[in-house]
């Protein structure tokens, strides 16, 4: 089945405002949605709200990128959880980026996961319902933009959360579709034309595909380009111009459900 529309999805203001003005707002300029840092693991009010402002003039939708708190590691580092503390990180993040976009009456969309936080969520059944189970008391029309064929993914789509599955434009992935860890030579793509041709044989074979070359297949709703990846710019540039000769419309992600 030929894919009519994608999202392209990049996570922004996670660090300062040089970098905002460098690489976030070129970012913008190419994204469909962007997930907004909760101040969590990186960023500042200030650079949170210009970009609020600059993604409503851009129509790019946005979201809340929660993670754990954890700023001096960027929220890489994982964390011991229970019930109490995933409450209150998911419920404050979402409050904090849900008042600063009605402060501009620019909607919340959509909610990704940053970091540790989602690398452990992707596996872990328990972790995955404890955040399930926060959106669908507070926020049950919120999507959840998750990682294609994640624990998280699945049980969002069971408790019947709106749920977009999402796809990495500069990760390399293993055989059981999590990201390849960082630590491992080459699990980040930074060359954009190897990025682009990555996320073409992703979206031809309709699935995600593994560094052993395996085809895992899965529904695929957005790609994600990482701000902090070096040539991010560049990578995005890339995927729109591989959307434009693939005939596939980008699509902010309300545009899904």
């Amino acid at each position: 089945m030929h894919l009519n529309k994608i999202n392209l999805n990049s996570d922004i203001a996670e660090k300062d405002l040089s970098f905002f003005e460098t690489i976030d707002a070129q970012l913008i300029n190419k994204i469909s949605s962007a997930n907004l840092s909760c101040l969590y693991h990186g960023g500042s009010e200030d650079v949170v709200f210009k970009a609020l402002n600059y993604c409503k003039t851009k129509h790019v939708s946005v979201g809340a990128h929660i993670s754990f708190l954890d700023r001096d590691n960027f929220g890489r580092t994982k964390i011991n959880w229970n019930k109490k503390l995933i409450q209150e990180i998911v419920k404050d993040q979402l409050m904090f980026m849900h008042n600063l976009a009605s402060n501009i009456n620019f909607p919340l969309t959509h909610v990704k996961l940053h970091g540790a936080l989602s690398n452990m969520a992707c596996v872990d059944q328990d972790l995955s319902s404890e955040i399930v189970d926060v959106l669908k008391k507070n926020y049950p029309s919120m999507i959840l933009l998750a990682p294609a064929l994640s624990e998280l993914a699945k049980i969002g789509m069971n408790c019947n959360i709106p749920t977009a599955l999402e796809i990495f434009a500069d990760r390399t992935y293993e055989d059981d579709a999590t990201l390849t860890p960082r630590s491992i030579n080459d699990s980040l793509i930074t060359d954009p034309r190897s990025a682009k041709e990555h996320v073409k044989a992703m979206l031809v074979q309709e699935g995600i595909i593994s560094r052993y070359g395996n085809i895992l297949k899965t529904n695929i709703h957005s790609v994600c380009v990482h701000s902090d990846t070096r040539n991010s710019v560049e990578i995005s540039e890339q995927i729109c111009i591989l959307l434009h000769e693939m005939k596939i419309k980008k699509a902010a992600l309300p545009e899904f459900f």
